[in-house]
């Protein structure tokens, strides 16, 4: 992703989680030394793709204390008292406002089709694992928020 791209998808994060999660988010300029990641036992995989002039394959890796931590306060639902279905389902529309709210930043003739987003619970997630120069972190209240992603 070109850096004005990463601009506009830190401006559509942060719109998205600001305005519908209260919960502020910031994309980090690089990839945090591993010695700063505190990784957690689960993650809500988060993937969905668009195509047309801009095609992409985009995957968010949300920590579980974030996810819960959103899904409760979306939902007004005590955390404690969540269902693994309403955090996935949270997460999976959150991936789909940030990169519908992205698409409308580079992509102002519409051109583009939003596929539907897909989520799941993961554990054993690492950024090691994944390729490198196309992953990127989000800093929260809640720890990394990290993304990969193919173009």
């Amino acid at each position: 992703m070109e850096k004005s791209e990463l601009e506009k998808l830190n401006e559509s994060a942060v719109e998205v989680f600001g305005t519908m999660y209260y919960t502020p988010i910031e994309l980090l300029p690089d990839i945090p030394p591993q010695d700063q990641w505190v990784l957690e036992d689960y993650y809500v995989k988060t993937a969905i793709r668009y195509s047309g002039p801009h095609v992409a394959h985009i995957e968010f890796y949300f920590p579980k204390s974030l996810a819960v931590n959103i899904a409760g306060g979306f939902l007004g639902v005590d955390e404690v008292s969540l269902l693994d279905e309403q955090i996935i389902d949270t997460m999976r529309e959150a991936t789909n406002m940030i990169i519908g709210s992205f698409l409308g930043r580079i992509d102002l003739d519409g051109a583009c089709k939003l596929g539907i987003p897909e989520a799941q619970i993961v554990s054993n997630f690492s950024p090691m694992k994944c390729p490198v120069g196309n992953v990127v972190a989000f800093i929260s209240d809640r720890g990394f928020l990290w993304m990969t992603f193919v173009v």
